[in-house]
């Protein structure tokens, strides 16, 4: 499982280092193959072998309209990748544009994926979650 948030910078080429705790979870869990794609919100990066359950996952959705949608949208802009020797991997530059990630980013574990964010909109989207944050850690019950 991945948790945690982490700030860092992505280099003058587009690439991100992935800290050495998260390269060493993420080969042990799934090896080091990932697939960097649009979420809708920011980037997401998922282990190749997460990243192909929810492609199977899309193929199966019975709404047309909602599977091209993701089709297009998660599939089509997914790029695969690996984590190079020193566990940098380059973030494709469409999605750099399309979400506006320049240099200081988070990225943030969320169980079987990571979300990387602008490190601006980060903040403003977790700010603006915390309003809604002791109602939903109540729904975990007693």
């Amino acid at each position: 499982m991945f948790a945690g948030s982490n700030r860092l910078t992505i280099d003058e080429k587009g690439r991100l280092a992935v800290p050495a705790r998260v390269r060493a979870q993420l080969a042990e869990e799934y090896g080091k193959q990932i697939a960097i794609t649009l979420g809708p919100e920011c980037v997401e990066i998922y282990p190749s072998p997460v990243f192909r359950r929810m492609v199977e996952q899309i193929q199966k959705i019975p709404d047309r309209a909602k599977r091209v949608v993701m089709q297009r949208l998660f599939v089509g802009h997914a790029v695969e990748s690996e984590l190079d020797g020193q566990g940098r991997v380059l973030i494709p530059p469409m999605l750099r544009e399309r979400l506006k990630l320049g240099a200081d980013v988070v990225l943030a574990g969320l169980n079987d994926h990571f979300e990387l964010w602008p490190e601006a909109q980060w903040t403003a989207s977790t700010e603006t979650a915390q309003v809604s944050y002791a109602d939903a850690f109540a729904a975990l019950g007693p």
